[in-house]
């Protein structure tokens, strides 16, 4: 015969739990949702849709509309000078402060699953040989992260700028010889930028990274997509031996087997699954806690390291994304053109309409931008194998060849 549980007293504390945990799940995708439309969503892929919309809204609507109303208030105004002073003391130069932080939450999960859940492993649904693949992913996992925060990404420097030009083509659309970093005084290398919050030029820049504490380019990028990739698995297989545990604690409490008095039909009954779990989890609230941030962060990571292995395979990066919006932009106001085609030595220049009547060159308009041909996408596989095996010139070594 089951065990009888109470039925007043204890349901309510379950349904505040329910409404507590269904709290934290929805503020976490909620900031999951905005971080996604902040960083991409002016990508191509979603150009008019909903997300290229609340990017809009997020990046310049509510920027400008705050801007308007700090402007009626001397209070406002100093209030947002104080705001972008910390804004820019967090975001605007380097910082080891979310660094730190991403460290700290990683350890503390750690903590969480050494006390609740290691000591479960085995259990009746994961045997002991478990333990390999879980030392093996968090080796990876941790080790890609120490050397995609230390490691090189590429940083141009007067001893190194000559060899650092040779890597990549100018492509004459994207980027242009001769050009100068107005920041540095070095020469800009094809695909490289000036990041404002280290001070430097990176070669293939990607973006700088606040978790990283480092910029991501050609040099660390192998590290941080291996990092990105082993953490959407760490998330996937945590979540995976959490729930085992949550099941093997329920049944070696008899939580499966125990009943309790339902109200409306005036007996006993079993208790559901639901019921069961929400007692454990209501028992164990850390255990809970990191079991809805992996079952969380596991689709959100999975989606992101997915992008950034797509744009790789693709031939651009995230900076050269934005490069090739505005690239669609010139398409579309009719401005970019072929030079020389047919002669096996065309490029892709924009002319602006004002310069066209007294340019004679060969030329024809391009009416697509997918009839513009990316010099710097090789194939999906030459593209990841570049990736991996990057060209050393920023400290020496053969140029990339194209």
């Amino acid at each position: 015969m089951g065990q009888c549980l109470e039925s007043q007293g204890s349901s309510k504390r379950k349904a505040i739990g329910l409404v507590t945990a269904v709290g934290i799940v929805v503020a976490i995708v909620a900031f999951s949702a905005w971080v996604f439309v902040l960083i991409l969503g002016r990508n191509r892929m979603f150009k008019g849709t909903v997300v290229e919309r609340a990017s809009s809204l997020l990046n310049d609507e509510m920027p400008a509309m705050v801007g308007r109303w700090t402007e009626r208030s001397a209070a406002l105004r100093w209030a947002t000078e104080r705001a972008e002073g910390v804004w820019m003391a967090l975001f605007g130069r380097r910082t080891v402060v979310f660094q730190a932080l991403a460290v700290a939450l990683y350890w503390m999960g750690m903590a969480v699953f050494a006390v609740q859940v290691a000591p479960q492993i085995p259990n009746r649904y994961v045997g002991r040989w478990h333990w390999v693949p879980i030392v093996a992913t968090l080796a990876v996992n941790i080790g890609s992260y120490v050397l995609a925060c230390g490691a090189d990404p590429g940083v141009v420097t007067l001893e190194n700028e000559e060899r650092a030009v040779r890597v990549f083509a100018y492509d004459r659309l994207l980027y242009f010889a001769n050009k100068p970093c107005r920041t540095c005084g070095t020469r800009k290398p094809a695909r490289s930028k000036h990041c404002a919050v280290c001070g430097r030029c990176v070669q293939m820049m990607d973006h700088h990274c606040i978790w990283l504490n480092n910029c991501v380019g050609l040099h660390n990028v192998r590290w941080f997509l291996l990092f990105l990739a082993s953490f959407a698995v760490v998330c996937a297989y945590g979540a995976f031996l959490f729930a085992t545990v949550v099941l093997e604690i329920r049944v070696a409490r008899g939580l499966d087997r125990m009943t309790a008095w339902n109200d409306e039909r005036g007996r006993m009954e079993p208790v559901s699954l639901t019921t069961s779990l929400l007692y454990v989890l209501d028992d164990s609230p850390l255990l809970a806690v990191v079991a809805v941030l992996l079952v969380v962060l596991t689709p959100a990571i999975a989606i992101f390291c997915g992008y950034q292995v797509r744009i790789s395979m693709c031939g651009y990066t995230s900076n050269e994304e934005a490069k090739w919006l505005n690239v669609a932009d010139a398409v579309a106001d009719g401005v970019v053109f072929e030079i020389g085609p047919g002669s096996g030595e065309s490029w892709y220049e924009v002319v602006e309409k004002h310069d066209q009547p007294a340019d004679t060159r060969p030329r024809k308009l391009i009416h697509s931008l997918d009839d513009v041909v990316n010099i710097y996408d090789h194939g999906a596989w030459a593209n990841l194998k570049m990736l991996l095996f990057p060209p050393s010139a920023s400290v020496g070594g053969k140029p990339h060849q194209h």
